[in-house]
C-alpha cells in the first residue's frame, strides 16, 4: 500500500513538473518570440516518414525460390527419417535376434552371448554417430538455404528502394498494425518472381 501510495505521489510530481516545464517552454517561445512555424516543421518532418511494409509469410509461400528451397529442405528431412528409420529397425531387429537365442537357450556360453550383446552396442554407437553427423550436415544446409534466401529478399528489396527512396521497408510481423495502403507485398513478390530464374528440372 505505501509503495502504491508513494507510487502515486512520485507520478504527481512528475505530471506537474511535466506541466510546469510546458509551461515554462511556452511563456519563453512567447517572450523570445519564437515563431510556431518552427514547431510546426518538425511536427510534418515527424509525420513525414515514407514507410512501407511486407508479409513475409506471403513471400516466402509464393516467391519461387523460397517454394524450392522449401522442398528441399522437405526432402532432406524426409531422407534424414528414413535413414533413421532404418537403423532403428535394424537395431531392434538384432535386440529382438538376440533375445530370441537367449530365451530359446541358443547360446551355448556367456562368452558368445556377451559378444553378441557387445556387436548390439557397438552399433548402436555406430548409429548414433552417423545420424548426429548426418543431422549437422542437414543443419548446416538448412542454415545456408535460409542465408541465401534472405541474401535475395534484402538483396532485391535494395534494388526496389533505389528507385523509390522509402525511408523504411518494414516485415508485418514487426508491428502491431499498419494501414493496409503501406502494404507492398504484392510488387516485392512480382518482382522477385520476375528476377528469379527457376532451376531447370
Amino acid at each position: 500500500m505505501k509503495k502504491t501510495a508513494l507510487a502515486a505521489k512520485t507520478l504527481t510530481v512528475l505530471l506537474a513538473a511535466g506541466l510546469i516545464s510546458c509551461a515554462d517552454n511556452k511563456a519563453n517561445n512567447e517572450n523570445t518570440g519564437a515563431p510556431a512555424a518552427a514547431n510546426a516543421a518538425n511536427t510534418e518532418s515527424a509525420t513525414a516518414i515514407n514507410i512501407r511494409y511486407v508479409d513475409i509469410d506471403s513471400v516466402m509461400s509464393a516467391y519461387t525460390l523460397a517454394k524450392e528451397l522449401n522442398e528441399q529442405g522437405r526432402k532432406i528431412m524426409l531422407d534424414y527419417q528414413r535413414m533413421e528409420n532404418q537403423k532403428r529397425n535394424e537395431i531392434q531387429s538384432l535386440g529382438a535376434s538376440i533375445e530370441q537365442k537367449r530365451n530359446s537357450n541358443g547360446y551355448l556360453s556367456q562368452e558368445s552371448f556377451d559378444a553378441d550383446v557387445n556387436s548390439l552396442n557397438r552399433k548402436q554407437t555406430e548409429a548414433a554417430n552417423i545420424l548426429g553427423a548426418h543431422q549437422e550436415k542437414i543443419n548446416k544446409q538448412l542454415a545456408e538455404f535460409d542465408r541465401q534466401l534472405n541474401d535475395s529478399i534484402r538483396g532485391f528489396i535494395e534494388q526496389y528502394n533505389a528507385t523509390r527512396n522509402y525511408d523504411a521497408i518494414l516485415y508485418r510481423a514487426s508491428g502491431l498494425y499498419f494501414n493496409p495502403a503501406l502494404d507492398i507485398t504484392d510488387e516485392i513478390i512480382a518482382g522477385l518472381n520476375a528476377r528469379y530464374t527457376p532451376k531447370a528440372e
